[in-house]
């Protein structure tokens, strides 16, 4: 793969606009952002044939010491900016998504992006184009992670608004000049906890996009003497934060989940496709909540969606279609719950497209609509109703997904012995600890 380089003029063009700098990012299997830099007219470089990275930047674990011990200390890859993609953020600073490449220009199979990349392609073959619209739940907290004050705070309340009015106005600002598409941004459940939700694109640009907002409001905090925590469950003992991400899936003849006359307007391809995601949940929680912290989340009654199951607009299911129609911009789509901050965004999304694919590639027969919360069910209730409870301990979620030869299909072997093997180090040294200690560890190892 060879970069198309920036022209001198384009070069010139971003300096005349005060760019004297370029971040590029890769995210890692632990959900950890990686960062280089170089000055200008560095660009290209970066771009083709990019920076040296250690093959370790894929095993780091989140405890800011730790290397899983599944790389050693020979080899080299290249860390290289997708030009395309260039954003300008702000303060001197560009900002561009990278990826892995081997010293002669084949990807690296355990990148992230290149493997969604891969997935979207394989969407397309089957003449299936997708969007995803990210979520991201957050929150604010001082430079050492402690609380911020929260007497004046209302669920959803303008009192949260108007508390953190200069931050937000901040973040809308930033992420229009940079062409990040918010939908919506509003405080959340618990103090100083908000949330944004993202315009959807296809799948690897709404995974650019996301990282892309995820440090548009870290900048933005640190403006303020705050800082962004994005661990599932910051403090010990309330709802936590998700990372929910919707899908939608369009083939020539239209839309997969609208004006169809299946389930909720369903066509059957997106029957199947709901139910290749629900049958795989449990094989693939690994990738989209498996750090030690995501238990504490992963609660019945809790929003987080801990039974493997779907239903219209239930916010309990893990799988939550939600119906086309005036309330609907977008027409039927697709909310996986489980996800939450502390998973890779690109792999997650290539777990979800890949097991929607796999579905319908299958015709999967989309299981009954779960119409209330599933804790209210008793466990025979369940049962006959197929209703799987997905596990709260992490050694289950890394066991099934080690184990699933599905999720190696689909995101390669590479990835899930890396993604293992970073959850497993996780495991290892900090899984003793109680939900207290846990959360306070690692309360900013998402931070940006």
């Amino acid at each position: 793969m060879t970069a198309t380089p920036l022209a001198a003029a384009a070069i010139a063009q971003l300096e005349a606009e005060g760019v004297d700098t370029v971040i590029g990012t890769v995210v890692s299997p632990a959900g950890l952002t990686h960062a280089k830099t170089v000055p200008i007219r560095q660009t290209n470089t970066f771009a083709d044939p990019g920076l040296g990275a250690s093959p370790s930047w894929h095993a780091f674990v989140i405890d800011q010491t730790g290397i899983a011990d599944v790389v050693g200390v020979v080899g080299d890859q290249r860390l290289r900016i997708d030009i395309s993609a260039l954003r300008i953020i702000g303060d001197g600073l560009a900002w561009a998504p990278a990826s892995f490449f081997e010293q002669d220009g084949t990807p690296v199979p355990a990148c992230s992006r290149g493997t969604l990349s891969w997935i979207e392609g394989a969407l397309r073959q089957d003449g299936i184009e997708a969007v995803i619209g990210h979520e991201i739940e957050f929150v604010l907290v001082d430079p050492e992670g402690g609380r911020l004050p929260s007497a004046p705070w209302t669920q959803y309340g303008l009192v949260g608004v108007l508390e953190h009015e200069a931050f937000v106005r901040d973040v809308h600002a930033a992420a229009t000049a940079a062409g990040v598409g918010i939908e919506q941004f509003h405080p959340e459940y618990v103090a100083n906890q908000f949330e944004i939700s993202l315009s959807p694109l296809p799948p690897v640009a709404a995974a650019d996009q996301l990282a892309l907002t995820r440090l548009i409001i870290s900048r933005a905090a640190r403006r303020y003497g705050l800082r962004v925590s994005l661990s599932p469950a910051p403090f010990a003992g309330n709802v936590g934060s998700g990372a929910h991400q919707h899908f939608s899936l369009t083939t020539a003849e239209g839309p997969l989940f609208s004006d169809g006359t299946g389930v909720a307007g369903m066509t059957a391809a997106g029957e199947s496709a709901i139910a290749g995601v629900v049958r795989g949940l449990p094989e693939a929680q690994g990738v989209l909540c498996g750090s030690v912290v995501s238990g504490l989340r992963m609660q019945p009654t809790n929003w987080a969606g801990v039974y493997a199951c779907w239903g219209i607009e239930n916010r309990e299911a893990a799988v939550r279609f939600v119906t086309g129609g005036p309330g609907s911009a977008y027409g039927g789509n697709v909310e996986v719950r489980i996800v939450d901050p502390s998973a890779n965004p690109y792999l997650a999304s290539a777990a979800i497209l890949g097991l929607a694919l796999d579905g319908i590639r299958s015709k999967a027969a989309l299981p009954p609509e779960t119409t209330l919360d599933p804790a209210k069910l008793s466990d025979s209730e369940r049962d006959r109703a197929g209703i799987v409870r997905l596990p709260e301990a992490q050694p289950e979620a890394i066991a099934a997904l080690d184990n699933s030869g599905l999720l190696r299909g689909i995101l390669g072997d590479s990835v899930v012995d890396m993604v293992v093997a970073v959850r497993s180090e996780e495991h290892k040294r900090y899984g003793d600890l109680e939900a207290e200690q846990l959360a306070d560890k690692f309360r900013m190892a998402w931070t940006l």
